[in-house]
């Protein structure tokens, strides 16, 4: 086995171990139960399988091998929380070993792209263990955690798994292609195996996730640089040579947004931007500096105007943009991963649309985090290049992987105890943010479901409070978790109460179950009279909506 294959293992080794405590957490009742506990459709593995997971909007997400695989698991596991971490930490594992082996590549080609005035001091001291470094530092960082330690997440790391194969095939294609100016290279099987290989794993990272669905355009930055395929082949026959690729980003960029289309909240343009804008900074310094990254960042909603908390991120923007466009003649790399770290992050940034509640997520940084590890790596390199190829630098250089290596493990071994049920989860969110009344309302659930009523109706009242003061337009969700509670704890009057309130606000489509949940609270409490008037009523609104009601 060569140096570098020894490298890779060593890689895949380090990042598994590192995650092991992640196999002590359980499911979480957030999305965990919905993708695999009470989704029924995973719970046996058939051809009816297979043509549920490719032609449902599941959840709102069109997503068919992220759920074969946990069919699959399911199949081996039941509802063990274990067998789902662990293949989720294998999967996370092997890309960074693949990632390892894309730095190496890429490494291999660096020196010689860069412009002679900035060979010698800005060299690699050693591919392999700057390859390394970029891998380690980004699997081994607190961001990941979410992606891997939520086995929701399972679509993050399988999607990532399978583009970076199919990125890997594509710098090998790429690299024996050389010009395009003879036109494709029909006659050479290699170069046919490797593109083929490279748009089969794109296909499969799409349809595990459409994570990767800006590949296309990353692939170019990299023709740009460190290839320099578009100054031999000109940018025409470049782009041609993606145009497969391009439409399958399209078809499937089309499909996640039939997918989502209930789930888009309604925000005006203004917020939208200058929430974008906030999160590209928040994410840069949570990279850096990862400390206090919370599992829930709740959205503004509603921004009403330019203020310095605001205005600084944007300023943060233009200067780092206009200092990567100062460096491209003497430096394009730092260019080139800038704009790979902006297209990545593009397609979660709520820019044209909204999906959920969130403001940013640890998450969407799973791709966006792999130009930022290898542009560190490549500054921690240049450093100790600074001082000549000696001995002593490389000794220097071996130390402070292992100082960002190790550090960056017990921080994430640190967040991935947060993980580790709901309760635990939850009361982290509300430690960095107490007033996010959807900690609180999620926490109150998670009591709920262990039968303690108390901390959960106390959770469910502070959620209320905080809803209330932000004029939340679905309090009629509140109030009847609420009833249901107080139901439970036997207090049927309040419980009428309470789904009293619920109506007030609930819309049509809503009010079905509602109707029905006060009708039983009648009939325990013996009034048969309003209990039958309730339940009339909950007919009617199905009738008048045309069907079920959903769930809270």
């Amino acid at each position: 086995m060569n140096r570098r294959w020894t490298c890779f293992w060593l890689v895949c080794c380090s990042v598994f171990l590192a995650y092991l405590p992640d196999l002590r957490n359980g499911l979480l009742a957030w999305d965990d139960a919905g993708y695999i506990l009470e989704n029924s459709n995973i719970h046996s593995f058939s051809l009816a399988t297979v043509h549920w997971a490719f032609t449902s909007f599941y959840l709102n997400y069109w997503a068919p091998l992220t759920w074969l695989s946990l069919a699959f698991d399911y199949s081996l596991w039941g509802g063990n929380p274990v067998g789902y971490h662990l293949v989720n930490n294998i999967l996370h594992a092997l890309s960074a070993g693949t990632f390892f082996l894309i730095c190496h590549r890429l490494m291999m080609v660096y020196d010689g792209a860069l412009p002679k005035g900035s060979r010698g001091r800005f060299s690699v001291l050693n591919p392999l263990w700057c390859a390394a470094l970029a891998a380690l530092l980004f699997a081994i960082h607190p961001l990941r955690v979410e992606s891997v330690a939520w086995a929701t997440e399972r679509k993050d790391v399988l999607s990532l798994f399978f583009g970076l194969m199919a990125i890997l095939f594509y710098l090998r294609y790429a690299c024996g292609c050389g010009s395009l100016q003879a036109r494709w290279p029909q006659n050479n099987n290699v170069l046919l195996r490797d593109y083929s290989l490279s748009l089969l794993f794109f296909t499969f990272s799409l349809c595990s996730k459409s994570l990767l669905v800006t590949l296309p355009v990353v692939l170019l930055v990299l023709d740009w640089f460190p290839l320099k395929r578009i100054a031999s082949s000109g940018i025409r026959a470049i782009v041609l040579e993606k145009v497969p690729f391009f439409l399958l980003a399209a078809a499937v960029a089309l499909l996640t947004m039939a997918a989502q289309a209930n789930a888009i909240e309604p925000i005006d343009g203004q917020t939208r931007v200058l929430n974008a804008f906030a999160s590209i900074a928040a994410y840069l310094r949570l990279t850096a500096w990862p400390s206090g990254i919370s599992p829930f960042y709740v959205h503004p909603f509603n921004i009403p105007g330019m203020t310095w908390a605001y205005f600084l991120p944007i300023a943060l923007f233009i200067v780092i943009t206009a200092s990567c466009m100062q460096l491209t003649k003497r430096l394009p790399v730092v260019m080139a991963c800038w704009l790979i770290y902006l297209v990545t992050l593009l397609p979660f940034l709520g820019l044209t649309q909204q999906v959920g509640a969130q403001a940013m997520a640890g998450r969407f940084t799973y791709l966006a985090g792999l130009p930022l590890a290898l542009l560190f790596s490549l500054g921690i390199n240049a450093l100790f290049a600074s001082f000549g190829a000696s001995r002593a630098a490389r000794i220097a250089f071996l130390a402070a992987m292992a100082v960002l290596v190790l550090t960056n493990a017990y921080l994430t071994v640190r967040e991935i105890a947060f993980w580790k049920d709901d309760v635990t989860l939850w009361t982290r969110v509300i430690e960095l943010s107490p007033s996010t009344g959807r900690a609180y309302f999620q926490r109150s659930h998670a009591y709920y479901l262990q039968h303690n009523y108390q901390r959960s109706l106390a959770d469910l009242d502070k959620a209320i409070t905080i809803a209330a003061s932000k004029q939340y337009r679905a309090m009629h969700e509140l109030y009847q978790k609420r009833g249901i509670i107080h139901g439970d704890m036997g207090d049927l009057v309040t419980a009428v109460e309470d789904y009293t309130k619920a109506l007030e606000t609930a819309k049509a489509d809503k009010r079905s179950e509602i109707l029905y949940a006060r009708g039983s609270a009648y009939q325990k409490m013996g009034r048969d009279d309003l209990a039958n008037g309730d339940f009339r009523l909950s007919r009617m609104a199905i009738k008048e909506t045309g069907g079920g009601n959903g769930s809270l």
